[in-house]
């Protein structure tokens, strides 16, 4: 079966990625295992920015005792 350009648009990238992984056409192939890597990536800056998230969570939790600690010291 043939499917047209505005099929493939609508497929998702995986999809993409495992068709161009089987097919028979060179460009296809290459442009999917790009594909594939680009989506490691964005991946990747995905778990990097959860991980910023947490970090800035805890540095503020922190901060917040620190300033309570200070606040302590002051009064005495």
């Amino acid at each position: 079966m043939t499917y047209d350009r505005t099929y493939w648009r609508m497929v998702s990238d995986t999809r993409l990625t495992e068709t161009a992984r089987y097919s028979d056409n060179d460009l296809a192939l290459v442009l999917g295992e790009r594909l594939e890597a680009l989506l490691d990536v964005q991946a990747q800056l995905d778990d990097a920015n959860k991980e910023i998230a947490e970090l800035n969570a805890r540095l503020d939790s922190w901060m917040e005792q620190a300033n309570t600690l200070h606040a302590q010291l002051d009064a005495k």
